[in-house]
């Protein structure tokens, strides 16, 4: 007995298209699979004189512990570049960043200090400096 309808058997039914298998999508399959997985997505849209509007799209993918960073870059031309970014590189770029804050940090509070000893100003708490310097030499 046929079965009634628009019933296709199952040797009709056949894939027509293959799954890319490029980096970029191997990595993203498989962080989008893993239950272990967290994402965090953003949309960032560049205006430049130059080449005009680009579109960042990044997707950050953390995974016992270790970051991955999926960017497509798109462009008005239509053209994109797809980058996977892997933990070593994250890694490295979070250690930069944390190391760029401490140097402005230190960078403006030696510009503070300049500008006040330049306007005649105390630095800092000199009743705590004192007894510091004192309590130093009593040892």
């Amino acid at each position: 007995m046929e079965p009634e309808g628009n019933y296709r058997g199952r040797d009709e039914h056949q894939p027509t298209a293959k799954l890319a298998r490029d980096p970029f999508t191997e990595a993203l399959r498989k962080f989008k699979r893993n239950p272990e997985a967290v994402e965090a997505s953003a949309r960032i849209d560049v205006m430049d004189e130059i080449e005009g509007l680009t579109t960042w799209n990044i997707d950050l993918f953390r995974k016992e512990g270790e970051v991955t960073a999926l960017i497509q870059i798109g462009r008005q031309d239509g053209g994109y570049t797809r980058i996977v970014m892997p933990p070593s590189v994250t890694n490295a770029i979070a250690r930069h960043q944390a190391g760029l804050v401490t140097k402005q940090r230190r960078k403006t509070a030696k510009r503070i200090v300049a500008d006040k000893k330049a306007q005649g100003l105390p630095v800092g708490n000199p009743a705590a400096l004192a007894a510091a310097r004192k309590a130093r030499r009593k040892k």
